[in-house]
């Protein structure tokens, strides 16, 4: 079996493990077992690819313990994380299995923090979906949530006073091209056309 172990640059304290020229992980250097030469192609028997499999699983799994302990994220987040440091597909699959039942990991938890988050920060409904649909997250999870924790009537207001805010700074500026530049913001922004209008109209 060929084992062969990449750096980035010369000075990176990890390398990234080729097995058979298929890469199964990343560990430190100073986690290495004797017999692995950095930096250098070589063959080993099916005991010593044995022997590496611990280690890699080991330092997958503080990797992924340690960023889900930082901050509430997503079972694609944590996917992402594994996928970037070349961790086998079979090792991703069962520390994500593995954190999904201890509720390390529940995206109907992160898709509720990530849902409030957004409204606190006034933005529309369309581009709150779009949000949502970003974090790869099935929908039948967060649509109820969504649909549980938007109130249209503290929308309408979050539009509007955002609405008065943005006229305010727009000083001297003829009425049509402020209306256009208004609902132009604004439809950015995620809200609805219909209830820009109206904020438009309520303002008035």
């Amino acid at each position: 079996m060929k084992l062969k172990t990449i750096r980035k640059t010369e000075k990176s304290r990890d390398v990234t493990l080729y097995l058979d020229d298929k890469s199964v992980g990343t560990l430190p250097i100073k986690v290495l077992p004797l017999f692995v030469r950095p930096d250098q192609e070589q063959e080993i028997g099916k005991d010593e690819a044995d022997e590496l499999w611990p280690l890699l699983k080991s330092h997958a799994r503080n990797l992924l313990l340690d960023y889900l302990a930082k901050a509430e994220h997503s079972e694609h987040q944590s996917r992402e994380l594994l996928r970037k440091r070349r961790f086998d597909a079979a090792i991703i699959d069962e520390l994500i299995d593995y954190c999904k039942q201890k509720r390390f990991i529940d995206d109907a938890r992160y898709s509720e923090i990530y849902i409030r988050s957004w409204l606190k920060r006034g933005i529309g409904l369309k581009l709150l979906r779009n949000k949502l649909r970003e974090q790869r997250i099935a929908q039948a999870i967060w649509e109820p949530l969504l649909e549980e924790m938007y109130e249209p009537e503290d929308g309408f207001d979050t539009l509007k006073n955002q609405m008065h805010k943005y006229i305010s700074r727009q000083k001297e500026m003829p009425y049509h091209k402020l209306k256009d530049k208004t609902f132009g913001y604004f439809v950015n922004k995620g809200f609805d056309l219909d209830m820009i209008a109206g904020a438009w109209r309520a303002l008035q």
